[in-house]
């Protein structure tokens, strides 16, 4: 800020008083350049206020990853879609009833 005040007032920051500063138009840029980097002067914001920010911020936060767990999830009954269908035409082994006695071949 004060190498931008020296470069439109040709005075450097020992030379000038805060008032002069504050009332030269030229120095008006430099300072609202100051006050935007360092957030001086910045509102304080209420309980409440930051209360909204930290929901608003932890619905952000939920939705992206709920998406990204819907995502998840897509892919795998994707993958599992393809195997079930696969799985489905696998040959099932005859099984015969038996007689009860033990004996192998002894059908109902």
């Amino acid at each position: 800020m004060w190498e931008k005040v020296k470069k439109e007032t040709g005075r450097w920051k020992s030379r000038l008083k805060i008032r002069d500063l504050f009332a030269d138009p030229r120095c008006s840029q430099a300072i609202l350049d100051f006050l935007a980097s360092t957030q001086v002067g910045r509102r304080v914001p209420t309980p409440e206020e930051e209360e909204e920010d930290a929901q608003s911020e932890a619905s952000e936060w939920e939705l992206r990853e709920r998406e990204e767990r819907n995502e998840e999830r897509r892919q795998r009954d994707a993958a599992m879609g393809a195997e079930a269908e696969t799985l489905l035409f696998f040959p099932v082994p005859f099984l015969s009833a038996s007689s009860g006695n033990g004996d192998i071949g002894d059908e109902v």
